[in-house]
């Protein structure tokens, strides 16, 4: 194995102190001598290439040449292939380990990346790389992505990452490297590693502790049966993991795909459906008695290029857009016609801030640029857009609607955006509501006049200990309400800290945070009358997209938190109280012959970043009939929507 080049240039270290890797809850050691277990300079290719494969949508190869690597003139040239996605786990490359990354030891990462300005024309801030461990990106396992800091990586010269891993308790087989984005402004097209060094540098200091599930505690949707649903998100690969089916139908009646349902997972390419991933979570969802709630159909992150954009990247006219949209919702809604309980049609349309109240919530959109801020959408719907007819850019969000609506009438429809407690942005998606409803009502597609098209609003509700204010969350609710449609809190998680930087989880902290957990459930159960669903976005602290906040019900071990019983003492229960949940009744399949249209990709794909479709209505019905008995569904929440 060859020796790692190292220079003297100044590297980025980024030490981290994280609970779980892999199912890891150890105190760690690291005070042995350093030892070597892998060093990769990319000199040596007969030896070491098959070890290194690129993922789908990129060519590798190991270049030579003066100063071609870091500190040396080796390195492996990642190039991403034109007209494919750029979601990080088809842009990954994978390293295979001749022998896998023992349990019980603390491995040290290290490695070098450079992205040049030249073949990267045009391009954002570039998200910065990281490592995926065994594959696991939705965090099945726990903690698997790092570094949780990744930063960005600049053009023209070489950025380090340097990594301390806790100590395994599952062995580690191989790496996913990767660009930590799934949108192509911010992800090279072409992009090098080089000097990729894996050192032991101690063991576990004591016995690992297995994380466990309690199933003696208080069923969260038997304690709020009467109120509203409760529900957690997964992804296909964590639905084989059987601790953690029995745990979600212990606390949760209804389940959100945290990724495998966004276009960038469903169509990589015109015509090209894969629903294999989604297909095993729904099915999953349908064996288990849980309803699904699908998430989202029109996006502008994680959506796939060929919907709003040319070869060349530039936006396509409204024409094209416009019917590619209502191809894709035709057959992705369509595919799963009867099966889904609810849709996020459209999913963060807004910008993240908006200043005071507009007048016209149209000028609050997420426009033709500005990075993060952009919408493709808007920009391909602006492109040929005739004001004499009144069309303008923002048809794109009543036109998802309307083909929602078309492709799945079963299904309750809502709008879904964060920072919404914030009074300019809640009044934008409450007059956008509003007024596209309006709208629907002469429509001619409209068959059902007293029915709303935007049914539901999805309050995303990730929120800091540092500001959230109960009031605000009551003000937005109350604002909402107006609008007729029925409210759900979507993507539940109150990390510690502020958006600037992640607080410590002492007492003080955590307290805090339970007592803001029990305030914002008072709010919810006072007005549960407008509340269909609270979903939390995680199950626990270590799985969540916000770990290091710590944000959630459950610690890394599983158990409950204060913030637990803060959350179920809002309905009266305390701790020792027993609160055991009825059976869930699971769901018949109601295949309706669609089949999956493009060929299997090895299952479920990972994050940011998961039967066939259903029959027809009366299957529908009856199924919501029967989840009524066993307390998976109240229809009095499918009749407030539609009020």
């Amino acid at each position: 194995m060859s020796k790692t080049k190292l220079s003297a240039i100044f590297i980025l270290a980024i030490t981290l102190v994280v609970p779980r890797v892999s199912g890891v809850n150890a105190q760690t050691s690291a005070t042995q001598e350093p030892k070597e277990i892998y060093s990769f300079a990319f000199d040596d290719e007969a030896e070491q290439g098959e070890y290194f494969t690129g993922s789908a949508s990129i060519g590798i190869e190991w270049v030579f040449g003066a100063d071609m690597g870091h500190g040396d003139d080796n390195a492996l040239k990642i190039t991403h292939t034109e007209g494919t996605d750029y979601n990080s786990y088809n842009n990954a490359v994978r390293l295979t380990f001749p022998e896998p990354l023992s349990v019980g030891k603390v491995y040290r990462v290290s490695a070098w990346f450079y992205a040049p300005s030249e073949g990267n024309e045009g391009k954002k801030t570039l998200t910065g790389p990281g490592i995926v461990l065994n594959g696991d990106y939705a965090g099945a396992q726990g903690v698997s992505k790092f570094p949780t800091d990744f930063g960005s990586l600049p053009l023209d010269e070489w950025k380090g990452i340097d990594v301390t891993l806790p100590a395994l308790d599952s062995p580690v087989d191989f790496f996913d490297i990767r660009i930590v984005v799934n949108d192509a402004p911010f992800h090279p097209d072409v992009w090098y590693m080089d000097n990729i060094e894996i050192l032991q540098v101690g063991e576990a200091s004591e016995e690992a502790k297995t994380p466990e599930w309690d199933l003696s505690l208080p069923s969260l949707r038997t304690v709020f049966s009467d109120y509203f649903l409760v529900g957690n998100i997964m992804e296909p690969a964590q639905t084989s993991v059987s601790e953690t089916t029995t745990m979600f139908t212990h606390h949760y009646n209804i389940v959100t795909p945290e990724n495998s349902m966004k276009p960038s997972y469903m169509a990589r390419a015109k015509g090209q459906y894969n629903y294999s991933g989604a297909d095993t979570f729904v099915d999953w969802a349908e064996k288990n008695g849980l309803l699904v709630h699908g998430h989202t159909l029109v996006w502008h992150s994680q959506s796939a290029d060929w919907l709003t954009k040319d070869e060349d990247g530039q936006p396509l006219t409204r024409k094209e857009a416009k019917a590619n949209m209502e191809e894709y919702i035709n057959a992705v809604a369509g595919h799963y016609s009867g099966r889904i309980h609810s849709w996020d049609v459209v999913n963060e349309a807004f910008t993240t801030s908006v200043g005071g109240v507009p007048s016209d919530w149209r000028t609050a959109l997420r426009a033709l640029s500005g990075g993060s801020e952009a919408s493709s959408w808007y920009a391909a719907y602006e492109n040929g857009a005739d004001e004499s007819k009144g069309e303008h850019a923002s048809d794109y969000i009543y036109d998802a609607f309307v083909f929602a609506r078309l492709a799945d009438p079963n299904a309750l429809l809502y709008y879904n955006d964060f920072n919404e407690t914030y009074q300019g942005k809640r009044e934008v998606i409450a007059s956008m509501t509003e007024e596209l409803n309006e709208r629907w009502k002469s429509d001619g597609r409209n068959t059902e006049p007293n029915r709303l098209l935007i049914e539901g609003i999805g309050m995303q509700a990730h929120y800091w200990t540092s500001n959230l204010r109960a009031e605000e969350v009551e003000d937005t609710i109350v604002r909402f309400a107006k609008t007729g449609a029925i409210i759900s809190v979507s993507e539940l998680d109150i990390p510690l800290g502020s958006w600037s930087k992640y607080g410590e989880p002492t007492e003080a902290q955590l307290r805090r945070q339970a007592d803001l957990y029990k305030q914002v459930f008072e709010v919810y159960l006072k007005y549960a009358d407008n509340i269909e669903r609270v979903t939390f976005w995680g199950k626990a602290d270590p799985q969540s997209w916000r770990g290091q906040g710590y944000p959630l019900l459950f610690d890394k071990y599983f158990s409950a938190k204060d913030s637990f019983w803060a959350v179920v003492g809002t309905a009266g229960v305390s701790e020792g109280d027993v609160v055991t949940p009825d059976p869930l009744t699971p769901f018949e399949s109601t295949d309706n012959g669609n089949g999956s249209e493009s060929p299997d990709n090895g299952g479920s794909e990972p994050p940011g970043d998961d039967g066939d479709g259903g029959g027809g209505n009366a299957v529908w019905i009856v199924m919501a009939v029967v989840a009524v008995s066993a307390g998976a569904l109240s229809m009095f929440f499918i009749n407030k929507a539609r009020k």
